[in-house]
């Protein structure tokens, strides 16, 4: 019981949030006609709460009081709009059970102890600095401290009501209104059965971004910003077009404020305006085209610019640390850029096998007639080509995988109803027996190991921690008994529940290739220069550091846990 308390109010605590960004974006979007409204509004709504953390953090007042505000406006808002909310219709028969397979796992895959690499290594001890303080300030003992972190904001926002769970089903949130948005994209521009394209186009995104449900990430997050900002495009070309554009540039800023990468598609952006007006002509004009032009990069300007301007005024890079070769490095050298791009490639990856079919998409004439899924088509390969010019990494293509399994769900149904009525009644009846039987597989799976992560007391969240974190004893060990000044080797993957500060990195000042490499004694006097009293090696990762001869008689080991070891620099 105390289990199903523990998910039922974590959920409740999200509802709450997502019905106020609904109805804080219902406020400024309240178009009552399109199919894509309501996810539309819950993505421009959570963009304008984005805003309102931004503005409150930087000004130092974010707080519990600040942060209930600015939800219970949402809630207001939300009250003021729900008798007029229209519900949207479930998919009947084996749509809807190929959702729910799909979507199902997904829903218990945020609710375990923050576990995830990146997550406990920047996103959420950046967003606790931010909680504890009230203030957006640089912490530059944390990997990447000059990045746009729009969306963690909403991660600090969860921790200064005490709940580092909530990041989690925040950004798994976003997943699932990307999900949503993307059914009703289908629902509205895919030729018939567009109940069937909607079904598959939907699974196939819950499935290829199923691996990220489970993380305080971003990257789910600038999959639905950008698609949002997509679909308000092709709202466009309406009378009332001009709305939507700046709903595409908004929607586009708050995304640029959450990962560089975004900033990529500004060429392309750019280029559908100029096709815009000239589609719409001298009706598209406020006073003149400038005025238009003006109000567009405003509303892109105005959810990122903050991080680009503070990045230029302090480091003379707006894109620190990515302009470093030009504009010059901050902490960072060229070692680290380089060091960076190289682990990029040793994890580059082609995308998901399900989403390769939208390659197809331009050759079937009954999709290629149709404006949207063209203008889908051309910002897919867009994003894709940046994407393989520049990284290749895996997780960098997400904000792609929506268009991409919108094409591919398109294409698969399109070559199916080429086939003979009784072929295809007969293969599609094989395909999604196939598709149940997977998704109910991979369904259980994924329960089945998220389940047992799953801790509704301090007790059982201690035993996860203890199990799944490289040296949790040492760092609760740490918190009891605080050093003055602690150095880290190899376990930047678990910072999130290490003292605050705790120094080291990959990159930085405090590189570890800076010290790791260095004898017993010139280690000691490094350290022990800098101010650091104590040090903590994960001697799996760094097997050759402790192992010196003469490393005990400079360092005096205090604390064994598996693989992660705890030594006080010797007087």
């Amino acid at each position: 019981m105390a289990l199903i308390g523990f998910v039922l109010g974590q959920y409740a605590q999200l509802l709450v949030f997502i019905t106020a960004c609904w109805g804080i974006g219902t406020l400024l979007w309240p178009a009552s006609d399109l199919p894509t409204r309501q996810p539309l509004r819950i993505a421009l709504g959570m963009g304008l709460v984005i805003c309102a953390l931004q503005g409150l953090a930087i000004a130092g007042l974010l707080n519990t009081a600040s942060v209930l505000l600015v939800i219970g406006c949402g809630l207001v808002a939300a009250a003021l709009q729900i008798r007029q909310m229209a519900w949207p219709r479930l998919a009947p028969g084996w749509p809807l059970l190929l959702l729910l397979l799909a979507t199902l796992p997904t829903l218990f895959a945020p609710l375990r102890p923050p576990l995830a690499w990146d997550a406990l290594m920047y996103h959420l001890p950046h967003a606790r600095e931010w909680a504890l303080t009230g203030h957006l300030g640089v912490h530059e003992w944390l990997r990447y401290p000059w990045f746009p972190y729009n969306f963690d904001l909403l991660f600090a926002a969860a921790l200064v009501l005490g709940n580092d769970v909530l990041p989690q089903l925040i950004h798994a949130s976003t997943g699932w209104v990307t999900g949503w948005l993307l059914y009703r994209l289908a629902m509205q521009y895919l030729p018939a059965p567009a109940g069937a394209a909607a079904a598959l186009a939907t699974v196939t995104w819950l499935v290829t971004s199923r691996s990220h449900y489970s993380a305080a990430y971003v990257d789910m997050a600038v999959a639905m910003f950008l698609t949002a900002a997509f679909t308000a495009m092709q709202v466009s070309i309406r009378p009332a077009g001009r709305r939507a554009v700046w709903l595409a540039a908004f929607l586009l800023g708050v995304a640029a404020g959450s990962k560089y990468q975004v900033l990529g598609l500004l060429p392309l952006f750019g280029a559908a305006l100029l096709w815009r007006h000239r589609m719409q002509g001298p009706g598209w004009r406020i006073r003149s085209e400038w005025d238009t032009w003006l109000v567009t990069a405003l509303c892109f300007a105005l959810p990122c610019l903050y991080w680009y301007a503070r990045n230029a005024l302090l480091t003379g890079d707006p894109f620190n640390p990515l302009g470093g070769r030009l504009l010059g490095f901050t902490d960072w050298n060229l070692g680290d850029y380089l060091w960076q791009l190289q682990d990029l490639r040793n994890h580059a990856a082609w995308p998901h096998w399900a989403l390769w079919p939208a390659l197809a998409a331009p050759l079937l004439p009954s999709l290629r007639r149709v404006p949207a899924l063209r203008a889908a088509w051309l910002v897919a390969a867009y994003m894709a080509l940046v994407w393989l010019l520049s990284s290749r990494y895996p997780r960098y293509l997400l904000p792609a995988y929506p268009l991409l399994s919108l094409l591919s769900a398109a294409v698969c149904i399109q070559l199916l109803r080429q086939l003979p009525a009784k072929l295809y009644r007969a293969l599609a009846t094989m395909l999604v027996g196939l598709l149940v039987l997977a998704l109910g597989f991979m369904g259980a799976r994924s329960i089945a190991k998220s389940w047992p992560l799953i801790a509704s007391t301090p007790g059982a969240r201690d035993t996860v921690l203890q199990q799944q974190v490289a040296g949790y004893q040492i760092w609760r060990y740490l918190k009891e008994h605080p050093e003055a000044k602690l150095y880290q080797m190899n376990l930047e993957d678990s910072l999130y529940y290490a003292p605050r500060p705790t120094w080291g990195d990959v990159f930085g000042p405090w590189r570890y290739r800076d010290y790791q490499h260095l004898g017993a004694q010139l280690l000691h006097h490094k350290l022990k220069s800098e101010g650091f009293t104590a040090l903590v090696i994960h001697t799996g990762r760094a097997p050759t550091v402790a192992q010196q001869s003469a490393f005990l008689q400079y360092f005096e080991l205090m604390l064994v846990d598996d693989e992660v070891s705890l030594y006080r620099l010797r007087p």
